[in-house]
């Protein structure tokens, strides 16, 4: 039995939302079966401006449901965090700025139960849990590879 890949293409320039860091989506889960996944996911922004000085990082999180990703809080205040912790992204330095981004194995993969519930689904980009990364990357696209498991 072959294992089959279904790849979800998110764009920001088609997604409801005040700034690339928060971004609504739609998608029709129903498109794929119900069944175990291991999720990757590649990322590619357009250029930051201005360039992101060292030590601000970028985070994706993303409302997939049932994700055995879990972020460790503050023994002090522990806290929720908006939507699932999916992986980090990375610089790449272009001569008027930054882009940011991700290859399929930069991020230990995501195993889901089955596939997402939620047709409607935000995607957010964070410097830390509770705020969005900022200046805003430039437009981006973002992959989510559903792998059969």
């Amino acid at each position: 039995m072959v294992k089959k890949i279904y790849n979800v293409v998110l764009q920001s320039l088609i997604g409801d939302g005040t700034t690339n860091s928060n971004e609504t989506f739609f998608y029709d889960w129903s498109q794929i079966p119900d069944v175990p996944y291991k999720v990757n996911f590649s990322f590619v922004s357009g250029v930051v401006s201005p360039m992101i000085s060292v030590g601000q990082y970028a985070s994706v999180y993303i409302d997939l449901a049932q994700s055995y990703n879990q972020l460790a809080t503050a023994q002090s205040s522990p806290a929720s965090y908006k939507g699932q912790f999916l992986g980090n992204l990375f610089y790449l330095v272009v001569t008027a700025g930054n882009t940011l981004y991700a290859e399929a194995n930069s991020n230990p993969p995501t195993f889901l139960n089955g596939r997402p519930q939620n047709n409607n689904f935000r995607v957010e980009i964070h410097s830390s849990l509770y705020t969005d990364f900022t200046p805003t990357s430039g437009p981006y696209c973002l992959i989510l590879s559903f792998q059969e498991v």
